[in-house]
């Protein structure tokens, strides 16, 4: 009965895709407040990438109603031709344009280029993500054009990590159904929540601070004939 408290949550939001939106703002924004533990200011940067590509996606949908989608390839195939590409990029454009321009690497590589060629799969998405959009959103035409086949090469990353998580039903219904984009954001909101119960382990409930619960609509309510029989859960730090 304890297993799904260690499984992502925010993976299986029930929200409409402006709602979760609203919800992972306020975690960018209440991360940024002063005085806070580096462990979870540290992660702001990482979230305010993956809301802000998010949030571009919902402004470009054409429909409310997800879409299935079917990969061509391998999630690991489709990582390598992305970091290819990122190799491609790095020598032949970003590293002629920081000889000019030498304190802006960081803003290509927040990570450094590491961090963006051998990133953990669990940040992969993130990553890509917020490269993919700093290419496009470049003044240098050369730029912008290694941010669109960035695109083409990100969009085939997703489908090909779609295509991988077809066997788990509940993802199926709510990710594919939120957009891609989404996930990457679920990702990063769960490493607050773990860093946010780390920081605060001695008062656990204080790590709610950081999420909007109440945007998002109530969870079925136990029968206290149930409650009685399972009782509370000292781990569930959802809203109530």
């Amino acid at each position: 009965m304890y297993a799904e408290r260690y499984d992502n949550h925010f993976l299986k939001l029930q929200a409409s895709r402006d709602v979760l939106a609203d919800f992972a703002k306020f975690t960018v924004e209440a991360l940024q407040k002063p005085g806070l533990d580096k462990q979870l200011t540290s992660l702001q940067p990482e979230l305010q990438a993956a809301y802000t590509a998010y949030s571009k996606g919902l402004s470009g949908r054409t429909s409310s109603g997800g879409q299935s989608q079917t990969g061509t390839q391998t999630e690991e195939k489709a990582a390598e031709a992305f970091i290819q590409h990122v190799k491609v990029t790095d020598v032949k454009l970003i590293r002629p344009y920081l000889v000019d321009h030498v304190g802006e690497e960081s803003t290509f590589y927040p990570n450094k280029l590491s961090g963006l060629t051998q990133s953990p799969k669990s940040k992969r998405l993130t990553r890509y993500a917020a490269y993919t959009e700093m290419l496009t959103d470049h003044e240098q035409d050369s730029l912008r054009a290694a941010g669109a086949i960035a695109q083409q090469l990100l969009k085939a990353y997703v489908d090909a990590t779609t295509a991988g998580n077809k066997s788990d039903k509940t993802l199926k219904d709510t990710i594919l159904n939120l957009s891609p984009g989404y996930q990457a954001v679920a990702e990063v909101l769960w490493d607050v929540h773990c860093a946010a119960l780390f920081v605060h382990r001695k008062a656990p409930k204080l790590a709610r601070a950081y999420f909007a619960y109440d945007k998002l609509r109530s969870r079925n309510v136990k029968t206290k004939k149930d409650s009685k029989k399972s009782g509370p859960n000292p781990l569930d730090t959802s809203a109530e």
